[in-house]
């Protein structure tokens, strides 16, 4: 039987159990609108600002529309648990869909009035409008798919919906706040259907359309819109204001720098010669920063050698541009800083809060999926830290809502290539900003042409500025044809200045008895020398630190031997790295996989490298000699008879084998790296696909949202699981506390997730990721192994972690 509404409930109408439906549509439409509004977009060749702001004020303010129904009222205000799981699981409680398709009504019937229908680009906005409501509650799906899912039993559902609303009554609650606008709500109950038929004919065709269309902006604008419906949404609902924008001083490097290193430019007999070349890079950045080009120098390099400090740098460089954009252009923009690897994501973010003088998470925010989930704000009025709500400050966190937010380039990318509501979200705060991205090289070749076009669109259309920071520069931006701006006018002489290490390749292949043999000399020859030995697979590195420790046990003293890896738990990981970085007067010797090359600040004497990319031999060439010692670093490669090829894209190892080849066993003095990596890189300009970046550009012009889920940034070729290790009395305690969460029958789901988020960061401390097939014995859930105190002499080595039958292909990214 159809419900009916009573005119003496409407006032009462709610969005939430805390809200009413009025006040909600309200304040999401000004929010969308404030939002926007603060945006400074080019994109008058596609639409007028002004009408674009009207269009997401509209779709604020009907995205809820749904609501209005006595099936979704007896929901939201149903107090008996059982009652309410029954009424929430009728499809005419769900309140999206027929929102959706009121909020292309209004849209349609807006742009109508104003005469811009048949124009090419804002014909699309109606649609566009009906794909973000519909989808505000979940994820973007493909446009076609959207309208062919309009059948016969959703139109009957939408019928019960419809007589289940008092449209003369919600005219009049639309008419109260904006009366500005004719919505047409009352017509709406008896057009319906031509609205339902337009869409599943003319809008079809309009989507179909999409296939001979190359402009990026129906995309984009989409993210847009949804994006900022989702923050608008999100925050009214958990009571949120808008975070207040925070000032940072634009020489607050340049203090800290004075106050640590001395004054920049100062050069004495007392500075070291690698002091004196990271100041003058320093200064020459800065020093550019008034001379830019605000409109037309939006891609920037900042491509320099190893250990001379990019870091600082590149956020100098980013404070200053932000002050002027304020002064000049009128916006203040975020800064964010993203980088390829966790390791580096806490190093770094340790060096900005040193800088920052500690600030709280509104002016600077680290965020990967392991981040705290603790939002700290300063109370203008009491100048006293306030901590918010778990709750509402995973909302604040991962909308990105601080002035500096350094992250992933797993968060960053997957923001803009992506259908995921809860990525989505933040991607707002990407336009405007100033994005600083860290050891580029490491993006993978395949997607250069997709990232290409997506960055181009955000600094011509969207204002934003990108700055590639690296030692060794990918071909995504060609410097030659001006598509990329360099900070640095002569790089090559910053190259040509240090002459730290020598490389020296062997590319005939060796076993691994052989690799021993040459490194047991090595490192008995040089007893005074620090060793770092970077091997592919897990299995090859426990296999050589087991023989360095007998080596080392049998011959000489005073030497601290460490061994990382993912194998091992984060906790004992990070205290290991700070040990190693730590001065003492013994000699080290490090093993590790590829983990050691993600910028880990550490400097050593000799470096054995198994057979890596050449970017990734440059990483690891970045912890030798690192400070410019009076003797000469060695670098060494060996192509040991494992098979590095599966480790690495087989593609890159064989450019990487052309560059070196003629230098087989010669020493590579460290000023011809910089040429080196130019021949590297072109030759996989040359020889790569651009197959897979085209395959994706199409789905994001013809927004097949759902098809951009096989977008991956970093390809897992293992099936893996988290084991979680039981390594000393606190993770007794966080692994108790888990056990508490997921047992308590009186917890609901997302009060679970709630509790879990107090405790994750304690808990991924002591969780490593395994291959699924290799803990078959630990695992205790679907995606969930775990290896008690009692269990851990027989699955977990306190040196080389966890312990498996067989280690073939384990490896790291």
């Amino acid at each position: 039987m159809e419900q009916k509404r009573t005119s003496s409930l409407l006032n009462d109408l709610k969005s939430h159990p805390d809200k009413s439906l009025a006040d909600h549509l309200n304040n999401v439409g000004n929010r969308c609108k404030e939002i926007l509004w603060s945006k400074h977009l080019n994109i008058d060749e596609f639409v007028d600002f002004e009408t674009l702001l009207e269009i997401l004020y509209l779709i604020g303010i009907t995205h809820d529309f749904g609501k209005a129904t006595t099936y979704f009222q007896r929901y939201i205000t149903e107090t008996d648990e059982v009652a309410r799981k029954k009424q929430k699981n009728k499809p005419e409680t769900h309140h999206a869909f027929i929102s959706s398709i009121f909020t292309y009504y209004v849209v349609k019937g807006h742009l109508a009035k104003k005469g811009l229908l048949e124009n090419e680009y804002y014909k699309y906005l109606p649609i566009i409008g009906f794909f973000v409501v519909k989808r505000h509650h979940g994820n973007l799906d493909n446009a076609d798919d959207e309208i062919y899912s309009i059948d016969e039993e959703k139109q009957e559902i939408l019928q019960k919906q419809v007589n289940a609303i008092d449209f003369d009554e919600l005219d009049k609650i639309y008419a109260n706040f904006c009366p500005e606008y004719d919505l047409g709500v009352a017509s709406f109950k008896e057009n319906y259907k031509e609205v339902i038929n337009e869409i599943t004919t003319k809008e079809k065709r309009l989507i179909r359309r999409l296939k001979d269309e190359s402009t990026l902006f129906y995309y984009f604008i989409s993210l847009t819109l949804f994006s900022i419906l989702l923050d608008a949404d999100k925050t009214d609902a958990a009571n949120l204001e808008i975070a207040e924008r925070r000032e940072i001083p634009s020489d607050i490097v340049d203090r800290y720098k004075d106050a640590n290193f001395g004054r920049t430019g100062e050069i004495g007999n007392s500075k070291s010669e690698i002091n004196r070349i990271r100041d003058e890079i320093y200064n020459e950045v800065i020093s550019t920063v008034e001379g830019l080009n605000l409109d037309d120098d939006k891609i920037l390099s900042l491509n320099v050698p190893t250990g001379t400090g990019k870091t600082l740098t590149a956020l100098s460089f980013g404070l200053k541009l932000r002050e002027r954009l304020k002064e000049e252009q009128g916006f203040c923009p975020r800064i964010i800083y993203s980088l390829p690897f966790l390791s580096i994501i806490d190093q770094n973010s340790d060096v900005f809060m040193d800088v920052l003088d500690h600030p709280t998470t509104d002016i600077l925010l680290k965020h990967h999926h392991l981040s705290d989930v603790v939002y700290t704000s300063e109370d203008e009025f009491e100048h006293i830290e306030s901590e918010i709500d778990i709750g509402k400050s995973l909302l604040l966190i991962e909308g990105w809502n601080s002035e500096i937010v350094v992250t992933t380039f797993i968060q960053f990318f997957h923001s803009f290539i992506s259908n995921r509501n809860r990525m989505i979200r933040k991607y707002h705060n990407i336009i405007n900003s100033i994005v600083i991205l860290d050891e580029v090289q490491a993006i993978p070749h395949e997607y250069w042409l997709l990232l290409k076009e997506s960055i181009n669109f955000f600094a011509e259309q969207f204002n934003t500025y990108f700055i590639f920071v690296t030692a060794t520069q990918p071909l995504i931006f060609a410097e030659t044809k001006n598509e990329i701006k360099s900070l640095v006018e002569n790089k090559k002489g910053y190259f040509n200045a240090l002459d730290r290490i020598v490389l020296i390749p062997h590319l005939m292949p060796v076993n691994i008895n052989e690799f021993k043999e040459i490194l047991q000399e090595d490192i008995l020859k040089n007893a005074n020398k620090d060793f770092l030995i970077v091997m592919n697979t897990i299995k090859s590195s426990k296999e050589i630190y087991n023989f360095i420790k007998e080596v080392v046990g049998r011959d000489t003293g005073n030497t601290k031997i460490y061994y990382l890896s993912t194998n091992i738990v984060p906790k004992e990981r990070l205290k290991r790295i700070k040990a190693i970085k730590k001065e003492t007067r013994e000699r080290k010797i490090i093993v590790s996989t590829q983990l050691i090359e993600a910028g880990v600040d550490i400097d050593v004497d000799i470096v054995y490298r198994d057979f890596a990319p050449l970017d990734s031999i440059n990483q690891v060439a970045g912890r030798c000699n690192r400070n410019f010692g009076e003797n000469k670093g060695v670098v060494k490669i060996f192509a040991l008879t494992e098979r590095y090829y599966n480790i690495y894209d087989g593609f890159i190892t064989s450019k990487t084998r052309e560059v070196l080849k003629e230098y087989e066993g010669v020493m590579i003095a460290e000023p011809k790296f910089l040429d080196l990596n130019d021949a590297y890189f072109e030759g996989v300009k040359r020889g790569q696909s651009d197959d897979e970046s085209k395959e994706i550009l199409i789905d994001v012009k013809r927004l097949n949202f759902a098809e951009l889920s096989r977008f991956k940034l970093i390809k897992e070729e293992h099936y893996k699981a988290d084991v979680f290790v039981e390594l000393d009395d606190e993770a007794e305690v966080v692994w108790k506390k888990y056990q508490e969460i997921i047992t308590n029958k009186e917890l609901k789901g997302f009060e679970k997730r709630k509790e879990f988020l107090r405790i994750k960061k304690s808990f991924y401390d002591y969780v490593m990721s395994v291959d699924k097939k290799k803990a078959e014995k630990v695992m205790i859930e679907p995606y969930l192994g775990y290896i008690g105190k009692e269990d851990i002499p027989q699955y977990y080595d306190r040196e080389t972690g966890y312990i498996s039958n067989s280690d073939d292909g384990a490896w790291i990214i």
